[in-house]
């Protein structure tokens, strides 16, 4: 019985250690970058979740830099690679925009398609 608390503990640990690394795993691929803008392909399950965006938003746009990203869906199963397939171009679902130049402002957009939550403008 005192052996299997250690072992139990260990297991416990790993178990813990996994999950972790599958969460702060990204599940978006970057199709490719073109000057400061990055294309990237999102989870259809999570194409319209605004907190997702706030973590890939986090993870690919270094604070107070300069950041243009495009993102996309890819039902098709495309291949990624820019110039973007037309399959994966048909399927935009928001824009983030970051300028240094103007004090960080920035922009995020909802492609209209989705209907993004609060409505108001979209592309």
């Amino acid at each position: 019985m005192q052996r299997a608390l250690p072992i139990a503990m260990g297991l416990a640990a790993v178990l813990s250690t996994a999950a972790a690394r599958a969460q702060s795993t990204p599940d978006w691929q970057v199709a490719g970058r073109l000057g400061l803008a990055t294309f990237i392909v999102v989870p259809e399950t999570a194409a319209a979740d605004p907190l997702y965006y706030d973590r890939a938003i986090a993870a690919l746009c270094p604070a107070e830099a300069s950041c243009w990203l495009r993102f996309f869906t890819n039902t098709s199963g495309a291949a990624l690679g820019l110039p973007l397939p037309e399959a994966i171009e048909r399927e935009p679902t928001a824009i983030f925009q970051r300028s240094a130049k103007n004090g960080g402002r920035t922009m995020f957009r909802w492609a209209c398609r989705l209907q993004g939550p609060g409505g108001g403008d979209c592309f």
